[in-house]
């Protein structure tokens, strides 16, 4: 059995806020720990229930576990498993996630991800490139959080 390489970002631990509504759910799967508690802080002030993972096979573990939408920020280079690797086990869940490729390198891997994950039925959004400024990043949850009322 892996150690679990995530961590929750959030003060509530359920799926529901105090109002009583249902909070949207992002995992973070980058080995970057200080981009990753970055978006973390942006998307918890917004509301978000976040869960960060150092690494694909971490993020699948933590997925296994929950249920409902989620919103997946991936980043293409991790150790253990990366993100074009966790896109197998994506597509073999049973819940309803949106996508989005993170990368700090060359177009070239993040491309050939997305494409893999859309022959493999999964939605998936526009890419993402580190840094990302607090703005856009707001901006990008905003239009996550809208399509995934959609879901």
């Amino acid at each position: 059995m892996f150690a679990s390489h995530c961590a929750r970002h959030s003060s509530i631990y359920h799926h529901v806020n105090t109002m009583g509504d249902l909070m949207n759910q992002l995992y973070i799967a980058d080995d970057n720990t200080d981009f990753a508690k970055y978006v973390a802080r942006v998307a918890s002030s917004g509301g978000w229930e976040v869960e960060t993972c150092e690494n694909g096979r971490a993020l699948l573990e933590r997925l296994a576990t929950g249920d409902g939408p989620a919103f997946l920020l991936i980043d293409i280079n991790m150790p253990e498993m990366d993100g074009i690797e966790a896109i197998e086990g994506l597509a073999e869940l049973d819940r309803p996630l949106r996508l989005r490729f993170i990368t700090g390198g060359t177009d070239a891997a993040i491309l050939a991800a997305k494409m893999i994950a859309q022959a493999r039925n999964l939605t998936v959004g526009r890419n993402v490139y580190k840094p990302i400024g607090k703005q856009d990043l707001t901006t990008l949850l905003h239009e996550e959080a809208e399509a995934l009322e959609a879901l």
